[in-house]
């Protein structure tokens, strides 16, 4: 059975679960690694979740595998969360994150640059708003977002 057929009939198999959870499916894939067919979820909630949900998760998504079996040969599950260096893709991606700082990396430029640091202060389906901490702002459409993330400065 090819990925995506898998992927999308375990995620409507899950999606109950982790919607009883109070959890969000932020990825799903199911591909060859060493040592094997991985399926891997990548979940969050609101205010972080922890390893140990993590654990409790992953043992209720193999019983749900288990009894329903939409998956030929052996794999590996794991269940994790997004880390620190979470991308930032999905309009609930980013509306989680207003008010905090993020590092954007455009397809092409905007304004006259390609990256951007700053605090995100509002974001809509077709555009986000970036405020510089020096002062100004810049708007950037999403569909030149080519990748988003959390910024840290360590």
């Amino acid at each position: 059975m090819e990925e995506n057929v898998i992927i999308e009939k375990v995620g409507e198999l899950v999606s109950p679960l982790l919607s009883e959870a109070g959890v969000e499916l932020v990825d799903l894939t199911y591909r060859r690694e060493t040592g094997g067919m991985v399926l891997r979820f990548t979940v969050d909630k609101a205010g972080g979740i922890t390893i140990g949900e993590c654990g409790i998760l992953n043992r209720k998504i193999e019983a749900v595998l288990d009894e329903t079996d939409p998956i030929e040969g052996s794999y590996t599950l794991e269940v994790q969360s997004p880390g620190l260096d979470r991308k930032l893709v999905k309009t609930s991606d980013f509306e989680r994150t207003i008010g905090k700082d993020i590092f954007v990396v455009t397809y092409g430029p905007v304004e006259n640059k390609r990256e951007f640091t700053g605090k995100l202060k509002w974001v809509g389906e077709e555009s986000i708003k970036i405020e510089f901490p020096a002062g100004g702002e810049v708007t950037i459409p999403r569909n030149m977002i080519a990748k988003a993330k959390l910024y840290f400065e360590f």
